[in-house]
């Protein structure tokens, strides 16, 4: 296996390790609820890819919808547009977030 193939990996696993130390001894949070929080961002990602589904599909309908009414040529490459996959992230993670104060 080439060293390259190791870098990110190695980066996030010694960022996430940094946040485990750094959210138990200074910001006091309990390691046990590190696996409920594992799973919300499992969640998380899940919302993401409905919400990104979701965009894209509603955004190939009002690409279709456009060129039916007005007879003018829309590309569907306006979709592709890492913006809109952060546009979704946002969805996710802000409903994500709605869904977690109902709990409290």
């Amino acid at each position: 296996m080439d060293i390259e193939h190791i870098v990110l990996p190695a980066l996030v696993l010694m960022t996430s390790l940094g946040a485990v130390v750094l959210g138990t001894w200074r910001l006091g949070l309990a390691p046990r609820r590190l696996g409920g929080a594992a799973l919300r961002a499992v969640e998380t990602i899940g919302l993401l890819v409905a919400f990104g589904v979701a965009n894209v599909a509603l955004g190939i309908a009002g690409v279709l919808a456009y060129r039916g009414l007005t007879g003018e040529f829309m590309s569907f490459y306006v979709l592709n547009d890492a913006i809109l996959g952060l546009l979704s992230l946002l969805q996710a993670l802000v409903f994500q977030w709605w869904r977690a104060g109902r709990r409290d």
